[in-house]
């Protein structure tokens, strides 16, 4: 992740990135179990405020996180929502090689967008058009690193046709 820049969400994109929120609590089950959660990639904290419970906030931006290094806290689940496509394959093998060195049994939400047409054509329309700004790699790469390094247990796809999320483990 590269960009350091604060985003505050208001409007439609409120309204998306919402809906991708409680939809990773729903496909973690989050509102019910006592796992420890890292967000990782935690923006605004929305997952917190919406779980109304406290978890661990990790972000590239120092405005955002509660740590200078996730590797230093123990935690279960980790969310990883519209992160990866700022890492490059590189980063990203590195990123689960430590979370797998860190928890082998960590479990994964991930949320990835899908950087299509409809996602261009709402950028423009709510006039956010430095989303995806700094994308280093694509939905095929992202995705195809997940199925090497882990086992999809639940998918949630097409979220506003924009997002899948998928829950999984370690190989």
């Amino acid at each position: 992740m590269r960009d350091t820049q604060i985003t505050k969400y208001n409007g439609l994109k409120k309204i998306y990135f919402d809906k991708i929120i409680y939809e990773i609590i729903n496909i973690g089950n989050l509102k019910y179990i006592e796992k420890k959660i890292l967000d990782f990639g935690c923006g605004e904290k929305r997952l917190e405020s919406l779980l109304k419970r406290k978890i661990f906030n990790f972000d590239i931006n120092p405005n955002y996180s509660e740590f200078d290094n996730f590797l230093e806290i123990e935690f279960d689940i980790i969310i990883l929502n519209h992160v990866l496509m700022y890492m490059s394959q590189i980063e990203i093998e590195e990123l689960f090689s430590k979370i797998y060195k860190k928890n082998p049994k960590c479990e994964f939400i991930l949320g990835i967008g899908k950087q299509n047409f409809l996602s261009k054509l709402a950028k423009t329309l709510t006039f956010n058009f430095k989303a995806h700004k700094g994308t280093i790699s694509s939905y095929n790469q992202q995705f195809d690193l997940i199925k090497k390094n882990m086992k999809i247990i639940k998918t949630k796809k097409n979220i506003f046709f924009m997002t899948d999320l998928f829950y999984a483990k370690f190989n």
